[in-house]
């Protein structure tokens, strides 16, 4: 019977690990592929969660209910949007005029988050926003620019930044 010699035995010993190494390393990229994407996918995420929520409320209140007036821009906003405030099933008053919310305030907190603020209770809209800024065109008085910065730090530590902006036209 004859076995291995020393020399054979280090060779294909030097294969696998070679080809573990090789193996380790793929995964390794796979993997920080992955954390990397994700993201890049979760930054754009919270600017779109955040539009969707403006859009709504923005496209259902009317110009003279927002606090900022044409022609500015702020790092925050408050209007009101139509609500049934009487109970009566109807945004409609007694004399058919329209019945509005309490206070609504969009905000950037100090955790990189947008809040939005009704009735004095704060609720995060979107996470890892650095920048905020709701603009009045001069030219239109009915419309709300929304401006968002987000910026996520990905598991390898390369940092994602994403802007976006939405024009909306207020309707009621």
């Amino acid at each position: 019977m004859k076995g291995f010699t020393l020399l054979e035995t280090l060779v294909a010993l030097s294969i696998f690990t070679f080809l573990i190494l090789a193996i380790f390393g793929i995964m390794d990229l796979g993997r920080a592929s992955w954390f990397t994407a994700s993201a890049a996918v979760e930054v754009h995420q919270e600017i779109i969660k955040s539009f969707m929520k403006m859009e709504k409320e923005f496209r259902n209140t009317r110009p003279a209910e927002v606090s900022l007036t044409s022609g500015t821009s702020s790092a925050s906003i408050t209007f009101r949007v139509p609500q049934d405030t009487d109970g009566d099933g109807d945004v409609l008053d007694a004399i058919g005029g329209i019945e509005w919310s309490g206070d609504i305030t969009y905000a950037l907190n100090s955790s990189d988050q947008i809040t939005r603020t009704a009735s004095g209770v704060p609720s995060i809209l979107a996470n890892s926003i650095v920048s905020l800024l709701f603009t009045r065109p001069i030219a239109s008085v009915d419309i709300i620019q929304v401006d968002i910065t987000a910026r996520k730090t990905s598991f390898a530590r390369r940092q994602f930044q994403e802007t976006g902006q939405i024009i909306i036209k207020m309707r009621n």
